[in-house]
């Protein structure tokens, strides 16, 4: 993560609508306590019934069932509409990918989020538990987050935390015990089965039979018995197929009317995913140490003043072997042959490069093209000890202000956020052999990699620190009043925060830096807004919204957005003609326009100056008149209760940007030498779809209840204009982004209609050589391609779109359970539809390293004497089948029992023994089976990447009480 150094002032001012159901000091903003019935806006909080957008609720005690250690991972599944696709699976280190509705710009995408009423600056947030959250809500249409001006367009995560209470102080430890299975062991393809597809693919090249292992050295690997015809499973040597976390707390809340508070500790710790071995010079297995803690006070001074304490942070603290992450080192484990001796000499003899015998033993042994084997980045390299710290700090006054109208408050925030990165490298450099095969396997002796490979004898240490922080004031006023049916509130703030030059009334985000250029300057925002809502009867409900910002990314012309919304909700079950139906137990109508705006522009800064370097050459031209994008957003719903015992919710959605950043197409005169086109607002892009979920609850009995429920959502997004000119007519497809999908792959699509798709035969490969226009030749066994334009050539005009988004266009997922007594049973499966991505590198392209790489996609390659093949011919390099084709666009659409808890709640009499009034045990499962349709069984749906850590099945025990 980078990170730059600033400070952030800021001042707001707003009037904070409440609704006749919360008092008005609960309204502040920061003290986002969900009163009776109230969810979290992010900066304020709306009674449900007056809701009018679309957003949707989670507790923290439904994401206590999943036992992660990031936040993130709770999130899937949860919310019919975010999307979440875990691209790595590492242990304390995964990174989830969120869309809200999918995408409705090709730029900027990312989720707001906000933290107790503050904008998280970073991303660095899913170390917060669930133990802590009081609810997580996502905003999802325009008019729930146009007051967030240029931060709304990709919706917002809004993040409240739990908070203390009138009444006898609760006690509340806990504990996880957790256990993570690597279930996506590959499949390991043995030294004898390695070699034969190696010979193979080289005489699908052309080599011969045996260019690359003799019949004497395959018959030795068959055999299977002899040392120096090794057969090794690094993976099984260096990855462990079990690992453990550890997670204690404790919660502490109570409090009476002057003073309530709510206090959490909690602790965790990781065990390591891969295998080390500790040495008499240092220890580099990794591990890490996790420290939460939140103190959140909440004061009444006296009948007319109120306020709150907040500080909360993280203290995280890890061991990685070498200088790198684990998951670096987890790429590395697979570029080693099964044929490789090692991973050590032994007491071989070794030699130098230039033949000198040496006096050494048990060297790191590695092949000719890689310079950092896995045992020696895990075993010989040192270690990497990283300290990261994290704060949030707030306070707050509520100033009530009725003694002049009814209704009225004032308010201000302070709010202080830090983080800070230490670490200490200890780095050892090591000598690297590699067998020398001169004489045969059956002779064992290494030459030194290089004459002048380093020395292992000395201890190298760095150390290397990072800080940020910033500094936010708020202020606001909010008013709530009811005349008789009629109930009125309204709110309107304005932000401002400055950094350490003390530029005034500016909004600093920090995105991250680089060293040089533009991106080590922070983000400047001033941003103000405002929100009304009238209400009638508790029936009817009319909202407007207004955002106003001004962003630094755009010439003082063009610098403010005014980002409008208005919404309605109609609770029909409340009419007369409704009262007495037996089907319709709750009827509500919601529509919503609003405009979002997005500044997030593909990582550009400044694009309304011209670029020129340090060295005067001219960049890209600028566009003075380049501006924030606006997305329009329309949202049309329902929320019914049917039988008493049925939900349904339907969200149908539209969004339009019609002013899309996209690259300059119009050919400028090359005066000075600039060479790129401007930035221009001229692109267009929509995007619709819908959300559907259905629940049924029902109570059988005294002891018995059930639940049953699931949802559906839908998203599809279409490029409309992006001034794309249009190839010749020789293309099949003359435009390649306007009318499809913004992530829409392009290729070569196989030509069954011979039976199989691959080139069988030898007229079918003189016809093929005369087609292809690739780099190489065609061989037996590659793909047969469609010629699609007729002109009997298969080259570029040939390609056409292939699969679908890499955005899921269908979410699911389904929610059922029950409770019996004292027992609580829930399950959760979530899905994806219509989703594909193009997959290559390791475990699909067998030339993926230069040794080649061999996993079950390839252990029936087609062959002279095997045509029913599920893969073309093996190769040692780039073949014709390795050109962009609709073989490798793989569907990624899936279903996983994502979640799954049993639990059981101690008698009280048995509670009473050690003076609790809970005991609650709990087990809980996370990724517990998937199904797809993925080629390979040895990649994950999500991550769509052998070389990073798939996602871990997760068993957890835990037991939490109640004092």
């Amino acid at each position: 993560m980078r990170h730059i150094k600033c400070y952030m002032v800021s001042v707001c001012c707003l009037f904070v609508g409440t609704e006749i159901y919360a008092q008005t000091d609960s309204l502040a903003l920061g003290d986002n306590r969900p009163a009776d019935n109230r969810v979290s806006m992010g900066y304020y909080t709306m009674p449900t019934a007056a809701i009018s957008g679309a957003m949707e609720t989670v507790s923290g005690a439904t994401l206590e069932k999943t036992p992660t250690a990031d936040l993130g991972l709770s999130l899937a599944g949860r919310f019919n509409g975010l999307t979440t696709m875990e691209m790595t699976g590492a242990l304390t280190n995964s990174y989830v990918s969120k869309f809200i509705r999918g995408v409705s710009t090709a730029n900027g995408t990312n989720p707001l989020v906000i933290i107790d009423g503050v904008i998280c600056p970073t991303d660095n947030w899913d170390y917060l538990t669930a133990y802590e959250i009081e609810s997580i809500s996502v905003l999802k249409d325009g008019s729930s987050t146009a007051i967030y001006g240029m931060q709304g367009a990709g919706g917002a995560i809004v993040i409240t935390t739990k908070r203390g209470f009138v009444g006898k102080a609760k006690i509340e430890p806990y504990f996880d015990q957790t256990f993570q299975q690597n279930v996506h062991h590959p499949q390991l393809i043995s030294s004898a089965e390695y070699v034969k597809m190696r010979n193979q693919a080289a005489q699908n090249d052309g080599k011969g039979p045996y260019a690359l292992f003799s019949q004497s050295e395959v018959a030795g690997f068959e055999q299977g018995n002899n040392p120096l015809y090794p057969n090794n499973d690094w993976y099984s040597m260096f990855v462990n197929d079990w690992a453990q976390m550890q997670r204690a707390g404790l919660n502490i809340l109570g409090g009476n009317k002057s003073i309530q508070y709510f206090t959490n500790l909690s602790y965790m710790r990781q065990s390591s995913p891969l295998k080390v071995t500790p040495n008499e010079k240092f220890d580099p297995t990794p591990w890490v140490n996790s420290l939460n803690f939140r103190s959140n006070l909440d004061l009444k001074l006296n009948d007319y003043l109120s306020g709150f304490l907040r500080l909360s942070g993280n203290v995280n603290l890890q061991k990685t072997p070498s200088s790198t992450t684990n998951a670096s080192l987890y790429a590395t484990v697979f570029n080693l042959p099964p044929t490789m001796y090692g991973p050590l000499t032994g007491d071989a003899p070794l030699f130098s490069a230039a033949g000198k015998e040496l006096d050494m033993a048990n060297q790191v042994v590695t092949t000719s093209s890689i310079n950092a084997p896995i045992y020696g980045n895990l075993n010989r390299s040192g270690f990497l000890q990283r300290l990261e710290t994290t704060i949030m700090a707030q306070s707050g006054l509520t100033f009530d202000m009725s003694f002049l109208t009814k209704g009225l408050s004032l308010s201000g925030m302070v709010a202080y956020q830090t983080y800070a990165y230490s670490s200490t490298a200890t780095v050892q450099t090591y000598k690297t052999f590699v067998r020398d095969l001169s004489q045969g396997y059956d002779v064992l002796r290494f030459i030194q990699k290089s004459e002048d490979s380093p020395s292992d004898d000395v201890l190298i240490h760095g150390k290397y620190s990072q800080f940020s922080y910033t500094l936010n004031l708020f202020a606001h006023a909010d008013y709530s009043r009811t005349f008789g049916d009629h109930s009125v509130s309204a709110m309107a703030y304005i932000t401002s925060m400055v950094d350490d030059r003390a530029i005034p009334m500016a909004q600093v985000s920090v995105y991250g830096s680089t060293s040089i250029g533009a991106d080590i300057l922070p983000y400047k925002r001033l941003d103000m807004g405002a929100t009304a809502t009238y209400g009638y009867k508790n029936r009817y409900f009319l909202k407007a919204d207004l955002g106003y910002t001004g962003s630094d990314q755009f010439a003082r012309n063009y610098r403010y957005v005014a980002t409008p919304a208005v919404s309605a909700a109609w609770i029909a079950s409340q009419e007369e003609f409704l009262n007495e139906n037996d089907i319709f137990t709750y009827l509500k109508l919601r529509v919503s326009y609003g405009i979002n705006a997005n500044d997030q522009l593909g990582g550009f800064r400044f694009m309304y100056l011209d670029e020129y370097s340090a060295n005067g050459t001219e960049g890209t031209m600028g566009n003075p008149a380049v501006t924030a994008e606006k997305i329009a957003k329309q949202n049309y719903g329902v929320d019914v209760g049917l039988l008493k015992d049925f939900t349904l919710h339907f969200d149908y959605f539209r969004a339009h940007t019609s002013n899309m950043l996209i690259d300059g197409e119009i050919p400028m005169p090359l005066y000075g030498g600039i060479p790129g086109y401007p930035k221009l607002n001229e692109g267009e892009m929509k995007n619709h779809g819908f959300e559907a979920s259905l629940m049924y609850q029902k109570q059988l009995g005294k002891d018995f209840s059930l639940f049953a429920g699931g949802g559906l959502a839908y998203n599809e997004n279409r490029v409309i204009s992006i001034n794309e000119v249009p190839l010749g007519e020789e293309y099949k497809y003359q435009c390649r982004t306007e009318g499809y999908s913004v992530l829409q792959a392009w290729g070569y699509l196989i030509d069954y209609s011979n039976g199989n798709g691959y080139i069988n035969t030898q007229d079918e490969l003189k016809k093929a050589t005369e087609m292809y226009n690739f780099s190489v030749a065609p061989r037996l066994g590659d793909f047969l391609y469609q010629n699609l334009n007729g002109d009997d050539k298969i080259d570029e005009k040939d390609r056409a779109p292939i699969g679908y988004d890499l955005i899921p266009q269908i979410c699911y997922n389904i929610n059922l359970g029950f409770e019996y007594r004292r027992f609580e049973f829930s399950a959760l499966l979530q899905g994806t539809a219509r989703s594909s991505q193009y997959v290559s590198g390791l475990g699909v392209s067998e030339v993926y390293y230069t040794d080649g790489y061999f996993s079950d996609m390839h252990t029936n390659a087609w062959t002279p004497t095997n045509h029913n093949a599920d893969f073309p011919a093996l190769s040692t390099a780039i073949s014709a089948s390795h050109e962009y084709n609709d073989f490798f666009v793989m569907n990624t659409a899936y279903l996983k029992l994502r979640n799954l808890e049993l639990a059981y709640t101690l008698p009280e009499k048995v509670s009473r023994r050690i003076a609790a009034e809970k005991i609650r045990i709990a087990f809980n499962a996370q990724n517990l089976f998937t199904f797809d349709k993925m080629r390979t069984k040895y990649i994950d749906p999500e991550t769509t990447n052998m070389q990073v850590f798939q996602p871990y099945r997760v068993f957890n025990i835990g037991v939490k009480a109640t004092f």
